[in-house]
């Protein structure tokens, strides 16, 4: 039998993800965002400025990729 039209079968939905894979990506992208501004700031001789900007778009970027995980497709 065939779902009605305009309702998605239940294949097509993505199980939603858990508070732990949503902190676990905010986290890795923080700390990947101010890791790569670090050696920027190492390479570069400017010492905070980098690292916190990484900081800021690690997490922005984070932000994103939960997004990604949960919205609807």
């Amino acid at each position: 039998m065939t779902p009605p039209r305009g309702r998605a079968d239940d294949d097509d939905r993505r199980p939603s993800p858990s508070g732990e894979s949503v902190a676990f990506l905010i986290l890795g992208g923080v700390v990947t965002g101010g890791g790569v501004g670090a050696g920027l700031d190492w390479v570069f001789d400017q010492f905070p400025l980098c690292t916190v900007i990484g900081v800021f778009v690690g997490f922005a970027l984070a932000l994103y990729a939960v997004y990604l995980e949960t919205k609807p497709r």
